[in-house]
């Protein structure tokens, strides 16, 4: 970006658009002179973060004008050692002339030697459809190790990502347990929410493992390092022992009324008991499964509606196979 006195015939612009500093996708007014963006600021009009604005936000000047920016293609320099970062800029041509040399060589000695990693964009259903269509299964993204996981939990829960659904109902909840924020995923909306949420006289919130998340938290709880898991999986195991979830949603939402076989000499010993006689037709949502009709009092296909599903109580199954119905964490349908 050039420096260049300010005259009274500058021609001064705002373009109303969606930040891409992070997942959060906040609402924001970038406002330009003369055709060069200037600063960045939050759309107050925006229903997703009203006008709020992180410094990662504002700093996404910098994805246009950072002196760090590449602007052409970078080659490792012959021989250097691993991890030396030795690069020089070429051509377009000479990039692309030697992608195409060893990408066709791959595509016919082994495509399942390619291996393509994209970063955090829109582009991703194409990358994906190219990597398919070479022929090779290892393709990843950004959210593979990121977001993935937190969308996934997302939508066994509460039925959507928070990307596609916002975030979680905090205008009718009593307690909320934040298992830590990044930064870069919904941090405004977010924090306009828990201050609401604490406004209205709610309980408390806590907030699990990372320090930088506990200005906002009445209670900060430092479990160790990988230990979230088994720090969940206590309150339920508590949720359970107590009765004191909701049997209306789980056996509507979740799988928990499916039969696991129990059996610790079977073969199939913590999985869940199939019905030899249908087919599972698509491996991630098996249609062969079983689960307990209490009308019925028998176990029938998940595919025929059930009447009183059973979602916590010990059964023996037909084949005297000893089962029980897993768990209200189970994935939702």
């Amino acid at each position: 970006m050039e420096h260049v006195p300010r005259t009274q015939n500058e021609k001064l612009d705002v373009k109303i658009t969606t930040c891409y500093m992070c997942a959060c996708r906040c609402g924001i007014c970038v406002h330009l002179r003369d055709g060069e963006v200037r600063y960045i600021d939050g759309n107050p009009e925006h229903p997703l973060n009203q006008g709020v604005i992180c410094t990662k936000g504002a700093s996404g000047i910098m994805k246009q004008y950072s002196p760090a920016r590449l602007t052409q293609p970078l080659m490792r320099k012959p021989n250097p050692l691993r991890g030396e970062a030795q690069f020089e800029p070429v051509s377009w041509d000479i990039a692309l002339d030697t992608l195409e040399q060893r990408l066709k060589h791959l595509r016919a000695t082994d495509p399942k030697k390619f291996a393509l990693f994209t970063g955090r964009n829109q582009m991703q259903a194409l990358t994906g459809l190219f990597a398919k269509n070479f022929g090779t299964p290892n393709y990843v993204a950004h959210g593979s190790f990121c977001s993935t996981n937190m969308a996934a939990g997302m939508i066994y829960t509460m039925g959507g990502s928070f990307w596609e659904f916002s975030g979680p109902d905090l205008d009718r909840s009593k307690l909320f347990i934040m298992i830590d924020t990044a930064e870069d995923h919904h941090s405004n909306p977010l924090k306009i929410a828990i201050s609401k949420f604490k406004r209205a006289g709610a309980a408390s919130s806590r907030s699990i493992r990372c320090a930088r998340a506990m200005p906002p938290a009445d209670e900060w709880v430092p479990v160790r390092p990988g230990t979230d898991g088994a720090l969940f999986m206590a309150l339920i195991h508590e949720l359970i022992a107590r009765d004191a979830f909701d049997h209306e949603f789980v056996a509507r939402y979740t799988n928990a009324g499916e039969l696991v076989d129990m059996n610790e000499a079977s073969a199939r010993f913590g999985l869940f008991i199939e019905d030899k006689r249908a087919e599972a037709v698509n491996a991630l949502f098996p249609q062969n499964h079983l689960w307990w009709d209490t009308a019925m009092n028998r176990a029938v296909g998940i595919t025929r509606p059930m009447r009183n599903p059973r979602s916590t109580a010990a059964i023996r199954s037909k084949t005297a196979r000893r089962s029980h119905l897993r768990s209200p964490c189970c994935a939702s349908r």
